[in-house]
């Protein structure tokens, strides 16, 4: 009997596993992961004379800044190789397209000239839709998921403009990789197509949607799915760029090409040469920039810009406020400024401010950062002091940048301060509010400042938290 019922129970249990087997689904083929490319981060300066140049700021390669003054220079850095192309913004909207004609070092650093178009908001409008055309086009078109084992040998890359000959997508490689280094990042180039535009840049122009995607091709460079970035067709340099070279030799159109004989060099967004920036262009962005400064002095105009591979959508950073909500935010900033000052300058025996001094040369810009209700509100200023009687005037001033948020009273809540005057940008660099801008294309707005000290100009990424400022990025430097 126990026998019999032992080889009932064993038969039992092998009928269920075979039922089990049987009904179980099928494994899922593991898709390959997508991974995304290098996003490059500088900023276009419109200079006195008339011209412009890109000075490149951070590279945003696989959750990591590096700096773009830098990264992979052979000898100039990957994020000024020739016609790459940048598109410039203005509160998170695009404004224009710069396009780097030509890198060249000025006093010890890499800046480069390049061409400039407006971007107007019919462009920007007909941009979207193409980009929502193709990428609807793309998708039909995919095919059945791709069975991959787990390693992923893919590679970052960064974007080109159309026209550039394959070997332009060839660079050095950059640091910390090596040459022979599969994972090492690159930018990635668009296909022949004059018409298409890239993905980033300044803005010169009033609020206008995403820019336009570009249809790609594919480059024999011996790894199809080493990342580029976006180029536009060979053009020499223009000379309304309107700047000077005061440091080495600037380098020459074939230098620039020599850099492309290295089949495992990075590059970046690249597109068809446009006409110069001209006093018009200037002229184009007037309207924003009104709305970016309120009342006092405006700085001398300067936006992030931006060369990306891949598609992503940006959106306005613009915090709107009625006129009369600014005035209240602009008295509320300049009251703590105010005070900010005056503690500092009792801390380090500064001159003597008056009891009716006040502050006339100021910034004050309002963002929406995280999608919240709650602005962010940013104060740079300047207080010029008057030497005392019988003292040379030597030009003497006192600068605090102010980031706070609003509470649901109204209030402005600083979350961060920093003073300086002119006798201790040794120790505290004076901080420039540039704009807000999407850093690593996550949705969020990040602040970029240009730091003043007494060795050189560097730049600074910081991240708003609803309490808290937390930087993120220091590097790049110009003049």
């Amino acid at each position: 009997m126990v026998i019999f019922l032992l080889v009932t129970f064993t038969a039992a249990q092998e009928h269920t596993r075979n039922r089990q087997t049987d009904q179980a689904p099928p494994p899922t083929p593991t898709v390959k992961k997508a991974k995304r490319g290098p996003r490059a981060i500088g900023v276009v300066e419109f200079l006195p004379g008339g011209g412009m140049r890109l000075v490149p700021i951070a590279l945003w390669i696989d959750g990591h800044y590096y700096d773009a003054s830098l990264y992979g220079a052979n000898p100039a850095p990957m994020a000024l190789e020739p016609e790459t192309v940048y598109e410039a913004q203005s509160l998170g909207e695009p404004t224009g397209i710069f396009t780097i004609t030509m890198p060249k070092q000025v006093n010890g650093n890499w800046v480069a000239d390049g061409t400039w178009r407006p971007e107007s908001p019919m462009d920007a409008k007909l941009a979207a839709q193409a980009a929502k055309d193709a990428a609807l086009k793309a998708q039909s078109a995919k095919s059945a998921a791709v069975m991959t084992s787990n390693e992923d040998d893919s590679r970052p890359v960064l974007k080109r403009a159309p026209g550039s000959s394959s070997s332009s997508t060839d660079s050095a490689p950059p640091p910390p990789a090596t040459n022979n280094d599969p994972d090492r990042p690159v930018m990635k180039k668009p296909a022949a197509d004059s018409s298409s535009k890239p993905t980033m840049g300044p803005s010169d122009e009033p609020p206008a949607p995403a820019s336009t995607a570009k249809k790609q091709t594919t480059v024999d460079d011996g790894d199809p799915d080493r990342p580029v970035m976006k180029r536009k067709a060979p053009a020499a340099p223009t000379s309304d760029s309107g700047s000077t070279d005061n440091g080495p030799a600037a380098i020459t159109q074939a230098a620039a090409s020599s850099n492309d004989s290295d089949p495992n060099r990075p590059v970046l967004s690249r597109n068809k040469p446009t006409k110069s920036a001209t006093a018009a262009a200037a002229e184009s962005a007037s309207a924003k920039t009104d709305m970016a400064y309120p009342k006092g002095a405006k700085a001398a105009r300067a936006y992030p810009a931006i060369s990306d591979a891949g598609h992503y959508e940006s959106r306005p950073l613009l915090y709107s406020l009625t006129s009369g909500e600014r005035q209240i935010q602009e008295q509320q900033m300049l009251k703590l400024a105010m005070a900010e000052i005056r503690a500092f300058a009792a801390k380090r025996n500064g001159p003597p401010i008056p009891k009716t001094a006040a502050i006339t040369d100021y910034d004050v810009r309002a963002f929406d950062l995280e999608f919240s209700s709650s602005p962010t509100v940013v104060l740079t200023a300047k207080l010029p002091v008057a030497p005392a009687k019988g003292q040379r005037d030597t030009g003497f001033n006192y600068f605090v940048s102010i980031v706070a948020r609003v509470d649901i009273n109204d209030q402005a809540q600083k979350i961060f301060v920093s003073v300086t005057d002119s006798t201790h940008l040794d120790a505290f660099p004076r901080m420039e509010l540039i704009d807000a801008v999407d850093a690593d294309a996550n949705g969020r707005g990040d602040l970029l400042f240009r730091k003043y000290s007494d060795t050189g100009i560097t730049y600074g990424l910081y991240r708003v938290s609803p309490y808290q400022i937390e930087k993120i990025f220091e590097g790049g430097s110009s003049l």
